[in-house]
């Protein structure tokens, strides 16, 4: 739950900087739509929906208080997708070759056997 937590803080740390920086550039006034975080653990999930402290968060770090402030404020949506739905796996895990195209395919990557 750690690891997510803290892709979670990663994720909205760089999407607010690139709100702020588009916002600058006087390319787009105000950029309202929240980012949305699709994640497979459901821990995560809960925790960052929970606006209510419990016993087992009592000790919980800045960034896990940070990023339910940000869910509280519409800033960020953290939404569950099932593992095997999860696009990123081919770039961070070893996988079953099947599984690894059907990732890539949905990533639109072109195999490097038909650029030869």
């Amino acid at each position: 739950m750690v690891v997510e937590f803290t892709a979670c803080f990663e994720a909205s740390n760089h999407d607010i900087w690139v709100q702020n920086f588009v916002t600058s550039l006087h390319v787009a006034h105000d950029i309202e739509r929240p980012l949305k975080i699709y994640c497979d653990n459901n821990s995560t999930i809960l925790y960052s929906n929970n606006n209510r402290s419990t016993t087992k968060s009592k000790f919980i770090d800045i960034k896990f208080l940070v990023v339910m402030e940000r869910v509280q404020n519409r800033q960020i949506f953290v939404e569950h997708i099932r593992t095997d739905s999860m696009l990123a796996d081919p770039l961070t895990k070893g996988l079953v070759l099947a599984i690894f195209h059907e990732h890539t395919t949905h990533m639109s990557v072109i195999p490097y056997s038909t650029l030869v």
